[in-house]
């Protein structure tokens, strides 16, 4: 196993309630100052009255749906001053104030690349599960994936570990992938209230992933360190 935990991506989860997803197109989103006028779209958007996704060539992107506001970056090698997704989302919630909103999530994804998928399958199904004749029926051994949750002060961190392989460029290596969910229900009588509990738990996105790497390093790669790189994951 290759002891470093790689943080990939990071996303922001709103729940909210009447969300119109036509009105957050490319060009509101710059003529309000949410999205900055020399951000340049990765791709043509997604854009119809159920869904607007949108991608910037900075590995920012922010998708609407009509109960459900995202914004994520991809990490790679940045350093954490230069990551923009929080900004991002505080303008968009100083933009739609009148919004009801319900709920929000820090979602950190990060990979631990493995010599072979072999020895990837032996991490889930010989480490963190007891062996036994459960893992083999029918035509071969079985696929597995976890999904835990820890009770936190405030909020839940739910936890998946599934494995997959990682390209980097033309190289795909076999890995075990982590996806963090951070959730917290807000808080609040008013909607000023509930506004500014979710300003702050996105203001303070920094310490919910660093809680997510401790658990990793602390609990499931305790030889790991956590150090980014750029690639994309996928099953």
């Amino acid at each position: 196993m290759n002891n470093s935990l790689q943080l990939t991506e990071i996303a922001i989860a709103i729940v909210a309630k009447n969300l119109n997803p036509a009105v957050l197109n490319p060009d509101f989103l710059k003529y309000t100052g949410i999205i900055p006028a020399d951000w340049e779209l990765a791709n043509q958007p997604v854009y119809n009255n159920n869904l607007v996704q949108l991608v910037y060539k900075n590995g920012v992107g922010i998708i609407v749906q009509p109960n459900r506001l995202n914004v994520l970056e991809m990490i790679g090698e940045k350093p954490a001053t230069e990551i923009q997704l929080a900004g991002v989302a505080l303008q968009l919630i100083e933009k739609l104030s009148q919004i009801e909103y319900q709920a929000v999530g820090i979602n950190p994804k990060a990979f631990v690349n493995f010599p072979s998928e072999a020895d990837a399958y032996q991490y889930i199904c010989g480490k963190l599960l007891a062996p036994g004749s459960w893992q083999e029926f029918g035509e071969g051994k079985v696929n597995a994936a976890l999904e835990l949750s820890y009770p936190l002060k405030r909020g839940v961190l739910n936890l998946a570990i599934n494995q997959v392989n990682v390209q980097s460029g033309e190289q795909i290596t076999p890995a075990i992938l982590f996806s963090g969910n951070l959730n917290y229900p807000l808080v609040g009588n008013t909607l000023t209230e509930k506004i500014q509990d979710l300003q702050q738990i996105i203001a303070n996105w920094q310490n919910d992933v660093k809680t997510f790497q401790e658990l990793l390093v602390d609990k499931f790669l305790p030889s790991s360190s956590a150090q980014p790189i750029s690639a994309s994951v996928f099953s």
